[in-house]
C-alpha cells in the first residue's frame, strides 16, 4: 500500500515539474517577449580607427566620453563605421585631411589618412540598422520638409524672413544640405533636423532623437526628446502631454522606469 502511494506521489510530482517547465519555456519564447540582442562583434581595430580614437580623446574629450559610454563602443563600433566616406562623396571633409599633416600629433601622418564625412545620414546608419532606416524613411518625420512647403502658407507666400525660417523652421524640420567652397555650406550645416535632405539622397537625421555620440535609446524614449520640436503655440504637444494625467505619472514615476531596456507593456509609462 505504501509502495503504491509513493509511486502515485512521484508520478504527480514529475507531471507537475514537466508542466511548470513547459510553462517557463513558453514564457521565455512567447511571441510577446522581445528577442534578446547580442552586441558581440569579434574583430580587431584597424590602425586608422586607433588613430581616430587616440586623436579625438585628446582633441575632443567630451565627444570621446559620450562614445565610450555608448552601446556602440561596447560592440566595438567605432568612428569609421559611421564617418568613413568614399573619396568621390561630395561631403568628404577637406579640412580633416589637414589633420594628417600635423607634426605635433602622433597620428598626424599620411599613414592614417582616410576620407571622412562629418555628416552621418540614415543611409550610413542602415548598414547596421536596415529595418529601422527603412521604417524611418517611410515616416512623416523623414519627409517633413516636403510636407511643410506644401501646407505652410508662411513659407509658400514668403511672409517670413530667411532668419525666421532658419531658426523657427529649419532647426527642427531640417535643411537641404549644400556644399560651398568644398565643405558643407554653413547656412545648411550643422543641422540635425528630422527631415533634413542629405547629399547622398537620403532624408532625415537619426541624431534628431539619438543624440550623438552616445546614441542613447533611453534618451530617445523620453517625451522630452519629442519636446525639442513639438512645442509652442503652433504645435504644443509636449505641453499638452506634460499637463495631462499621463504626464503627471511620468513626472512622478518616470525615473523609476528602465527606459534603456524598456518593454512596451505598461499602458501609461510606454514611450517607445
Amino acid at each position: 500500500m505504501k509502495k503504491v502511494f509513493l509511486i502515485t506521489v512521484l508520478t504527480v510530482g514529475l507531471a507537475g515539474f514537466m508542466i511548470s517547465g513547459a510553462t517557463v519555456s513558453h514564457a521565455q519564447t512567447g511571441k510577446n517577449l522581445p528577442k534578446a540582442k547580442e552586441f558581440r562583434i569579434e574583430r580587431s581595430m584597424p590602425k586608422e580607427t586607433v588613430a581616430c580614437i587616440g586623436c579625438h580623446k585628446k582633441e575632443s574629450p567630451g565627444l570621446f566620453a559620450d562614445w565610450s559610454h555608448s552601446r556602440h563602443a561596447s560592440a566595438n563600433i567605432t568612428c569609421l563605421d559611421c564617418h568613413q566616406a568614399d573619396t568621390t562623396d561630395p561631403d568628404v571633409s577637406k579640412e580633416h585631411y589637414k589633420q594628417y599633416e600635423r607634426r605635433d600629433e602622433k597620428y598626424g601622418t599620411k599613414e592614417y589618412k582616410i576620407p571622412i564625412s562629418a555628416v552621418v545620414t540614415p543611409k550610413d546608419c542602415s548598414r547596421c540598422h536596415p529595418d529601422e532606416a527603412k521604417q524611418y524613411g517611410m515616416s512623416k518625420h523623414a519627409n517633413t520638409i516636403e510636407i511643410i512647403w506644401k501646407i505652410d502658407p508662411w513659407l509658400n507666400k514668403g511672409m517670413n524672413s530667411d532668419f525666421e525660417r532658419a531658426t523657427g523652421c529649419f532647426r527642427c524640420h531640417g535643411t537641404v544640405l549644400k556644399i560651398k567652397d568644398g565643405k558643407p555650406d554653413p547656412e545648411t550645416w550643422p543641422n540635425v533636423g528630422v527631415g533634413r535632405i542629405n547629399l547622398d539622397g537620403s532624408n532625415g537625421s537619426c541624431t534628431s532623437r539619438h543624440t550623438r555620440h552616445r546614441f542613447s535609446v533611453m534618451e530617445a524614449r523620453k517625451p522630452e526628446a519629442c519636446g525639442q520640436c513639438h512645442l509652442g503655440p503652433d504645435h504644443p504637444q509636449i505641453e499638452i502631454y506634460m499637463e495631462s494625467k499621463h504626464g503627471d505619472i511620468y513626472t512622478a514615476f518616470g525615473d523609476g522606469t528602465n527606459l534603456e531596456n524598456y518593454i512596451c507593456a505598461d499602458p501609461i509609462l510606454s514611450f517607445c
